[in-house]
C-alpha cells in the first residue's frame, strides 16, 4: 500500500486511544505515504505527532462541503482508507468513494474488504476494538496510548521546583454537565492537599473558567493553570505530579497515558469496561449521579492513593 487514508474524529479522548492503533499502522506501513482526516481541533495534534504525513481537514458542514471533501479523496487516488471512525457519515464517504474507484476500505461497514465485525453484546474497550480492527489487515498493534512526542525537558514549571503537587482537572463539555462533579467539592479537596503540603495544580480550558473561579475563591493556595494547560504541559506535569483527579475529560486519558497515578470521579453516564482507561494505576469512583459522591469519599481515594504513591 503506497498511498493510506486514515479516517478518526471525535473527542480527545477519542483522539488520545485512537493513537495505539495509529502509532501501530505508522510502524507497519513505514514507506507509505499516511494521511489522517479529522476535525479542526486535531489537525495540530496530528501533525505534531509525526503520525502521519499529510492532514485533511474534514469540518462536516454541509452536503457540499461533504461533495467536495469525497471528490478530493477520489483525486488523491488512495489505495487504502482505514475508517477507524466507523460513523454513518464516514461510511456513507466510504461507500461513494468504492463506487468512483478501486480502493480496498478498513472499517466496520458491510462493504469493507477487511471489516471487523464488532460484539455488540460484549463490546471491547475502544483501544483493542480499534487495534483488533487493523489486526485484519497483519498489523502487529501497539495497544497504548502513543503520547510520548509530547515529553518536553526543557518544559520547566518554576512555582513547582522541589514541591510536591497534584492535578486537578474539574471540568467537562457543557455537552456532558451530568460528567461534571462540583466545583465545591473540588474545593473541599484542594483543602485536603494543602493540609498534605501538597500544591493542588488546577488545569482547564475558558469552558472550565466558572468552575475554577468558584474553586479558587475558596481555596487561594492553588496553582491556577486555567487556559495555560495545552497538551504539553499536562502531559509533561502528570510525569511529575504525585496524582491527578478528574472527571471523566479528554485530559484524563492523556494523564493517565503517562503512568501517573489518576483516581476519575464518574457517572452511570461512563462505560467503564469500554472508555476508561485501563491502567493499574487508574482507579475510580461511580455512582448512578455524579453529586451523589462526597468530597469525603474522594478524599479517601486520594489519601490511599498519596500511600500507594510512598
Amino acid at each position: 500500500m503506497r498511498n493510506i487514508l486514515l479516517i478518526k474524529h471525535g473527542s480527545l479522548g477519542d483522539i488520545i486511544s485512537s493513537t495505539s492503533a495509529i502509532k501501530s499502522l505508522r510502524d507497519h506501513y513505514k514507506e507509505s505515504s499516511i494521511t489522517i482526516m479529522t476535525s479542526k481541533n486535531y489537525i495540530p495534534f496530528f501533525q505534531k505527532s509525526k503520525l502521519c504525513d499529510n492532514t485533511i481537514l474534514d469540518n462536516r458542514k454541509g452536503f457540499f462541503n461533504s461533495l467536495m471533501l469525497i471528490f478530493k479523496i477520489i483525486k488523491n487516488n488512495y489505495d487504502l482508507i482505514i475508517d477507524l471512525q466507523n460513523s454513518n457519515r464516514t461510511s456513507i464517504y466510504c461507500l461513494i468513494i468504492k463506487c468512483f474507484c478501486k480502493i480496498k476500505v478498513n472499517g466496520t461497514h458491510r462493504f469493507s474488504d477487511y471489516r471487523f465485525v464488532y460484539d455488540n453484546k460484549n463490546p471491547p474497550h475502544v483501544i483493542e476494538g480499534l487495534c483488533k480492527q487493523i489486526e485484519l489487515l497483519g498489523v502487529k498493534t501497539f495497544k497504548e496510548p502513543f503520547l510520548s512526542w509530547l515529553k518536553d525537558d526543557n518544559l520547566k514549571f518554576d512555582d513547582l521546583e522541589n514541591k510536591k503537587f497534584f492535578i486537578i482537572n474539574p471540568g467537562c463539555s457543557k455537552n456532558n454537565l451530568v460528567k461534571r462533579w462540583s466545583a465545591n467539592k473540588f474545593a473541599d479537596v484542594c483543602k485536603y492537599l494543602i493540609t498534605k503540603e501538597i500544591i493542588p495544580v488546577i488545569i482547564g480550558t475558558n469552558e472550565d473558567l466558572d468552575t475554577i473561579n468558584i474553586i479558587e475563591k475558596q481555596e487561594k493556595n492553588i496553582l491556577n493553570l486555567c487556559n495555560k494547560s495545552p497538551l504539553n504541559v499536562i502531559y509533561n506535569l502528570s510525569t511529575k505530579a504525585e496524582g491527578a483527579l478528574s472527571n471523566d475529560t479528554g485530559p484524563a486519558h492523556l494523564i493517565a497515558a503517562t503512568k501517573c497515578k489518576i483516581h476519575l470521579i464518574l457517572s452511570s453516564f461512563s462505560n467503564t469496561k469500554t472508555v476508561i482507561p485501563q491502567s493499574k494505576n487508574v482507579t475510580y469512583t461511580q455512582s448512578n449521579s455524579i453529586e451523589d459522591i462526597p468530597a469525603n469519599k474522594i478524599i479517601d481515594e486520594i489519601d490511599l492513593l498519596l500511600q500507594n504513591e510512598n
